[in-house]
C-alpha cells in the first residue's frame, strides 16, 4: 500500500524529502545497499566502479537520514526553500557537514528526476515491480 501511494505521489510530481528518507530507511531494512544491489536482475554479478563503496554509501545515506531529522516540516515538503542559512542550521542541528547536506539535495533532486522519469510504474511491473514484491512493497 505504501509503494503504490509514493507511486502516486510520483507521478503527481509531489516526491517529497520525507519520501526520501522513507526510501533511505527501507533500503536499510531490506539489508543495505549491497543486498538490494544484489537482487536487482543482473546487477548480482556486476563488477560495480572502484569508487562506489557500499559501506560508504550507506554511512552516506545514515548522516542524510540524520540531516532529513533536523529539517522543519516545511523545509521537508519544499527542499528548494532550504538555502544558506537553512543547510548551515540543519548541519548544526544533524551533526552532519554543509557539504554533506548540499551532496543531500543534489541527490534528492537526481532521485526525484529518475522517479518522475519512472512515472511510477515501474514499481509496479517488471524488474523493479519483482523486486518490490520479494521485499513485500
Amino acid at each position: 500500500k505504501k509503494a503504490e501511494e509514493l507511486a502516486e505521489k510520483i507521478m503527481e510530481g509531489k516526491f517529497s524529502m520525507s519520501d526520501f528518507l522513507e526510501q533511505i530507511e527501507a533500503m536499510g531494512k531490506m539489508g543495505g545497499l549491497s543486498s538490494i544491489m544484489s537482487q536487482i536482475p543482473g546487477m548480482g554479478g556486476m563488477k560495480l566502479p572502484k569508487e562506489f563503496d557500499a559501506a560508504k554509501q550507506e554511512g552516506k545515506m545514515k548522516k542524510w537520514k540524520f540531516a532529513i531529522q533536523s529539517m522543519t516540516a516545511a523545509e521537508r515538503a519544499d527542499p528548494a526553500i532550504i538555502d544558506s542559512k537553512r543547510i548551515f542550521r540543519i548541519s548544526k542541528g544533524s551533526g552532519v557537514s554543509e557539504a554533506e547536506v548540499r551532496e543531500l539535495l543534489k541527490n534528492y533532486e537526481q532521485a526525484k528526476k529518475m522517479m518522475k522519469m519512472m512515472g511510477g510504474g515501474g514499481l509496479k511491473r517488471g524488474p523493479l515491480g519483482r523486486l518490490a514484491r520479494k521485499f513485500k512493497f
